[in-house]
């Protein structure tokens, strides 16, 4: 190899190690953020303290709640989620006030996030799942509000912790609460105030967790949903407001777009002579469930009898001020229309994407053409199409969101010109063939279950199509099918096939669906009308009839190509003329759109949301992806892949391109959590083999271990989720804080040594050892359950981290390989510099050569020719040996001076200070 090339290649190994050893080392850890009410007189019954909280500076998730209050003391307390509270804490004191007078949050943006009474235990979200809290997210602040019963005692100290972890989980938190106003008439052995509202989203929603809340009347609180035929309800929660008024857990149900949910409360007012209302005092009544869900994104709204509280700047809403950008997930590898040699599924080519969809599991349901190509001669006069045979490749994929991995692959010989996909509720695939004029159904299999219309036979009337462009399914199983290019209309069918309705002619062609069983309306778009249409499917006697008209090209929209919704369930529409950019469209509100960059030429035809890929968004709200199918006359057969972008709001970047890269290479195991159902767990199970371990090395260290209940004497409940018999806890205090301090002592030691094992860490990465002090500070009395939490989120902690040893071997071993690396590169340019000196010497002169090369005077500086020949290259590769020489830029036995090191050095030890001075600062009680 020539010295030239054998130097520029040592120089890129010199760069690309230097950049690797900058790569910032992320320790998961929990930090806790505690929620005190102040000094704050409390004169009054039935007075509301509010008190905000000091979020950390970057997003966090918030997975664990625990509760400092007594039911004798404190009726509720409730927190809310604001981008402004009322009023925000002063150098980091916490301030007060009274909320029953001013409002928690400024402005009309105020979500709850978690409630307790009647001496409920803590909360502990699932594994994988939690709510995005801090900068840069939807609750910038958290707000707890202390409903006090009775005049506040002078030693009370109501408030909450929150347990936060500065990291991504795969599944978002969200509250779907129920509240609204009434009157309870007096004699009534079982009154009943009922709330209802429907579901609107995009996204299936889990419910794992559910709390209630009535004064002292109520009885019973459930929720119902009306069965998906319509015949009737299933109750999918039940329980009795006067037990702790805790999250429990539920039987995992799956709330679906369009479920209509029902809260019905059942009050007892025999022993009342006068009507009692709703309202905020202990006398007033109140009907309220909380109902604790999770999906990809977060949904939290507020229900009062079919109003729902959903607004721009809800966590988990379509920001309207953001940009969207082709996905730069270096991960995100979509089949190539060609074919990708050496995939099993995805070596046979797929041509252009025509259309996609969701799956109820999350993944993505993609129709391909393959060499099914719509050409000008591909139909007759007749609208019956040329192709003598199917097409021969399989063209419907199941596929990974986040990587574009083929998961599934079905359709070999089945479609003659394959136009658009849907899934339904029960994960069966539904294909239009505008070659066949038919509407296939599948299982996820690829199992033909039903067909509807005539193979390659046009017509209408109720048997037949003419080129079908899509279909939607209703939760009854019924369907609607867009019909289409020929015939102008939409049909609907029963879950048999069975003709029901039709509508009126609308314009050509009628290219998409949308059914919105909560408004009771079918969305139709007229693609040369450039309008979309709203249909009624709720009238028995006027089934299909116009309801609506939205016109796009008045808000200055293109043709309408697909409809789909949004996150809050608005309908969203895509616009697209040849030789502009695409739109997504608010329909109702066509002034909010999005532009899709670089879709000019790309014949947008289909589209669907999800979210996209964590590491993208960290601890943060998740942002959303726009899967694009692109076919058609603008791009013919060069559409390319399956686009996918991704919805960045303004005021957010975006990781840098190595750091994506990086967090590949390494990939979180939390991705690939499934969170179960909640489980109700005897007090001390969530931290009981930590306890078992300090137990034992307590023993055998000679310091006694924590006291058992006497022989016959029942044990407390309750723990992470759930415990009725809390108040006994309550009552115990001091026995608790006594069982703490007999294990404290080896706490101390077990925390000494982290720290220290954690300084060496860190100085081996940073060069600087940090300062370690061990506070020997007066013992804290902390009550039991909350001492558990506590151990538990350690051992969590320590878990993410993965072994922490095994981790610092892998650092280490890296560390090693780079500097042998290095210095062989260093010894390697040292020769060539050299040879460089010796052929360029005069012969019997002397200091001819470069100057501070081997020939140069021992005075003349060291490596200040090497600067002027090779400029920053050399001065990266002295950067990267000033850094791992350890000499902060001294001269090295080279020769080479540099001062990345010190600088470095210096850098880091600030970056060290600064997050060490949050944390004290995070961890300190009001």
């Amino acid at each position: 190899m020539a010295p030239g090339r054998l130097f520029g290649l040592l120089v890129a190994v010199a760069l690309a190690l230097q950049a690797y050893a900058q790569l910032p080392v992320v320790v998961s850890h929990s930090i806790e953020v505690n929620i005190t009410v102040p000094p704050f007189k409390v004169d009054q019954d039935d007075a509301y303290i509010c008190v905000s909280a000091l979020l950390p500076p970057h997003p966090h998730k918030l997975v664990g709640i625990i509760p400092h209050a007594k039911q004798e003391v404190v009726h509720h307390i409730l927190l809310y989620g604001c981008t402004e509270p009322h009023m925000a804490s002063k150098d980091g004191k916490p301030v007060a006030w009274r909320c029953d007078m001013k409002p928690v949050c400024n402005g009309p943006s105020s979500t709850i996030l978690y409630g307790w009474g009647r001496n409920a235990p803590d909360l502990r979200l699932p594994e994988g799942v939690g709510f995005s809290v801090g900068e840069r997210t939807g609750v910038k602040y958290i707000v707890a509000q202390v409903h006090y019963l009775k005049v506040r005692p002078p030693d009370d100290h109501s408030g909450v912790t929150l347990l936060l972890k500065p990291h991504a989980v795969p599944y978002a938190a969200g509250l779907v609460s129920f509240a609204s106003w009434f009157t309870i008439p007096p004699g009534k052995k079982s009154h009943p105030i009922v709330n209802t509202c429907c579901y609107k989203g995009y996204e299936a929603l889990t419910m794992f967790a559910v709390r209630v809340h009535t004064h002292g009347l109520g009885r019973r609180v459930f929720m119902t949903r009306e069965t998906w035929n319509k015949t009737g309800t299933e109750e999918l929660v039940s329980r009795d407001p006067q037990l702790p008024q805790s999250f429990v857990p539920t039987t995992r149900h799956t709330i679906w777009p369009g479920d209509r949910l029902t809260v019905t409360c059942l009050f007892d007012s025999s022993s009342k002579t006068a009507p009692v209302n709703a309202g905020g005092t202990h006398n007033d009544e109140m009907c309220n469930m909380y109902t604790m869900v999770y999906g990809k994104t977060p949904y939290l709204t507020m229900c009062d009898n079919n109003v729902q509280d959903i607004r721009d700047d809800s966590p988990g809403a379509l920001p309207r001020h953001s940009t969207l950008v082709v996905d730069p997930m270096p991960n995100w590898r979509p089949p190539a229309p060609a074919g990708t040699p050496g995939d099993a599924l995805g070596a046979e080519a797929v041509g252009d994407a025509t259309s996609v969809t969701t799956g109820p599991d999350g993944t993505l349901w993609v129709l391909y053409r393959a060499s099914g190509v719509w050409k000008s001669d591909t139909f007759d006069r007749k609208e019956v199409i040329t192709r003598k045979e199917p097409v021969p490749e399989a063209v419907v994929l199941n596929m990974n969101p986040d990587t574009g991995k083929i998961l599934a692959r079905w359709g070999a010989d089945v479609f003659y010109l394959p136009h658009s996909i849907s899934v339904d509720q029960y994960g069966n695939v539904w294909v239009v063939d505008v070659g066949r004029h038919q509407v296939l159904k599948f299982d996820s299999k690829g199992k033909q279950l039903l067909v509807v219309g005539k193979d390659r036979q046009p017509g209408a009337g109720k048997d037949k199509f003419c080129k079908p462009t899509q279909v939607a399914v209703l939760r009854d199983g019924s369907f609607i099918v867009a019909d289409g290019y020929c015939n102008s209309r939409v049909v609907w069918f029963d879950k048999t096939g069975k003709y029901i309705a039709e509508s009126g002619a609308i314009k050509a062609v009628v290219h998409g669906v949308l059914v919105d069983e909560c408004e009771g309306l079918v969305y139709v778009a007229s693609r040369e009308g450039r309008k979309v249409v709203a249909l009624d499917i709720t009238d028995t006697k006027k089934r299909l009839q116009l309801k609506a008209t939205y016109d796009m090209a008045a808000a200055g929209h293109g043709q309408v190509w697909a409809l789909r919704f949004g996150p809050y369930g608005e309908q969203l529409a895509l616009t697209w003329d040849e030789g502009k950019d695409a739109h997504l469209v608010n329909v109702r509100f066509p002034t909010q759109f999005w532009t899709l960059p670089g879709t000019a030429k790309l014949s947008p035809h289909d589209f669907t949301l999800g979210g996209a890929a964590t590491e993208l968004s960290g601890a943060g709200d998740r942002f959303f992806s726009v899967y694009l199918a692109s076919v058609g006359v603008a791009c013919d057969t060069k559409c390319g892949a399956l686009h996918k972008f991704v919805v960045v709001p303004t005021g957010f970047k975006l990781p840098a391109q190595w750091e994506l890269e990086t967090a590949v290479a390494v990939p979180s195991k939390a991705k690939d959590v499934k969170p179960g159902d909640a489980k109700e767990l005897p007090h001390g199970a969530v931290a009981a083999n930590h306890t078992a371990n300090v137990v034992a090395k307590a023993i055998a260290k000679g310091v006694p271990a924590p006291a058992k209940p006497p022989a016959g004497e029942e044990e407390d409940e309750g723990g992470a989720m759930v415990a009725d018999d809390y108040d006994e806890d309550v009552e115990d205090d001091t026995e608790d804080a006594e069982d703490y301090e007999n294990t404290k002592k080896v706490l101390d030691e077990e925390m000494e040594a982290e720290e220290e094992a954690m300084a060496d860490y860190e100085e081996m990465i940073t060069g600087v050892r940090p300062n370690t002090t061990h506070d020997k500070g007066e013992l804290v009395p902390l009550d039991k359950e909350r001492y558990q939490v506590l151990m538990q989120d350690k051992k969590a902690a320590t878990k993410t981290m993965g072994s922490g040893w095994a981790n610092v071997l892998v650092v280490v071993l890296v560390l090693a390989l780079t500097v042998i690396s290095v210095y062989y590169a260093r010894a390697t340019l040292m020769h060539y510099i050299q040879s460089i000196t010796v052929s360029s010497s005069n012969p019997g002169g002397s200091g001819a050569g470069i100057k501070g090369g081997p020939s140069a005077g021992a005075s003349t500086p060291a490596g200040g020719g090497l600067r002027k020949t090779f400029g920053a290259w050399a001065s990266a590769a002295e950067g990267l040996l000033g850094r791992f020489s350890g000499r902060g830029g001294a001269a090295a036995a080279a020769g080479l001076a540099g001062t990345t090191g010190a600088g470095g050095a210096k850098r880091s030890t600030a970056e060290v200070e600064a997050a060490r001075e949050r944390e004290r600062l995070l961890r300190s009680g009001p």
